[in-house]
C-alpha cells in the first residue's frame, strides 16, 4: 500500500491500540497515537489484558520497566491478538540489560508471534542469540545500543532476525533498516535530537502498531511509519530552530508536527474522494 492509502485507512478506521507500554513514556505514546489519527487504551493488569485486546484493533507490547506480572499480561494480550488476527508490535526495551529481561522475553516470544519487532541494534542481536547455542551478553546493561554497525552488517542482521522470527524487524540507529527477510529498506535522515529525548523509539513503535491496522503488510506499515517519523522529526527540528527553542520544545513539536502532517493528508484525501471516491 502507498502512504496515502495507509493514512486514509487510519483516518477512516481510527484504530484503538492496546498499549502495554513503558510507564516512563506512557503519556507520549498516548498523545502520538491521538495526533496520528488513532487512540490508545492503557491496560496491563492480567485480569483484563485479554479482554481489552478483544475490542482494540492492534496491540503494542513495550517491555520497558518489566516485572513478571507485566510480562504475563503481555503474553495474555499478545496471544489474544494472535487469535483474533490483530497485529502485535513488540518493543523489547533493553532485552540485553539483564538475565531477567532475557528470560522474560524468551518466555513472551514462546507464546506470542509479533507482526513487527521495533528495536535497536543490540536488542536485535540479543534476540537473534536466543536461536544460537551461544547466547549474546552485553556488559553495559542499558537500554541504548552499544553496537554501531555499518549498513551491510545492519542489513544482514535485520534479514536474519526477520527470518528467525518470521516477522518484520525494524532496527533503528543512525540509519534505520526494515526487513521481512525478503524485502529490505534502509531509511536515512531524521533529526539527531531524537536521540536526546526519552520516548522517541516508544512513539515510533506506537506508530508502527497504528499503521499495521491499515491492511498494509507489516513491512509496508513499518517502512511508512519509519519514513514519516523521520520527516516529522526534521520538521520539528526546523520549527524548534526557528523559535530558538531547546530540547523541550523539540519534544513537544513532535506532537504538533505529527498532527499537522496527518491534517495535511486528511485534507488531501478528502479532496481526492470529493470527485466520487469513498469518503472518510
Amino acid at each position: 500500500m502507498e502512504r496515502n492509502e495507509i493514512l486514509a485507512a487510519i483516518l477512516r478506521k481510527q484504530p484503538k491500540i492496546h498499549c502495554l507500554t513503558n510507564p516512563v513514556t506512557m503519556n507520549d505514546v498516548a498523545n502520538i497515537l491521538l495526533a496520528a489519527g488513532g487512540s490508545a487504551v492503557m491496560a496491563q493488569d492480567e485480569q483484563e489484558a485479554a479482554e481489552i485486546t478483544t475490542f482494540c484493533q492492534g496491540t503494542l507490547l513495550n517491555t520497558g520497566v518489566p516485572d513478571e506480572a507485566k510480562i504475563r499480561a503481555c503474553i495474555l494480550a499478545g496471544k489474544r491478538a494472535n487469535q483474533l488476527g490483530h497485529p502485535v508490535v513488540l518493543d523489547p526495551v533493553g532485552v540485553g540489560g539483564s538475565s531477567f529481561r532475557r528470560r522474560e522475553l524468551r518466555k513472551l516470544l514462546d507464546h506470542v508471534h509479533p507482526a513487527v519487532v521495533r528495536c535497536n541494534q543490540e536488542e536485535a542481536a540479543v534476540l537473534c542469540s536466543f536461536h544460537s547455542e551461544q547466547e549474546t551478553h552485553f556488559s553495559h546493561g542499558g537500554v541504548e545500543s552499544s553496537l554501531h554497525m555499518d549498513a551491510q552488517d545492519l542489513t544482514q542482521l535485520a534479514r536474519t532476525a526477520a527470518r528467525l522470527y518470521n516477522c518484520t524487524f525494524f532496527i533503528t540507529g543512525k540509519t534505520d533498516v526494515v526487513s521481512d527477510g525478503e524485502q529490505t529498506i534502509l531509511l536515512s535522515g531524521g533529526d539527531p535530537r531524537l536521540c536526546r529525548i526519552t520516548g522517541g523509539g516508544c512513539m515510533l513503535s506506537a506508530l508502527c502498531a497504528l499503521f499495521c491496522c491499515s491492511e498494509a503488510s507489516a513491512f509496508e506499515a513499518a517502512s511508512t511509519a519509519g519514513q514519516l517519523w523521520k520527516e516529522i522529526s526534521e520538521e520539528a527540528g526546523r520549527h524548534t530552530d526557528q523559535n530558538s527553542g531547546g530540547i523541550g520544545q523539540f519534544h513537544m513539536s513532535l506532537m504538533d508536527m505529527t498532527e499537522q502532517k496527518i491534517f495535511f493528508y486528511r485534507s488531501f484525501i478528502k479532496n481526492l474522494f470529493a470527485t466520487g471516491g469513498e469518503p472518510l
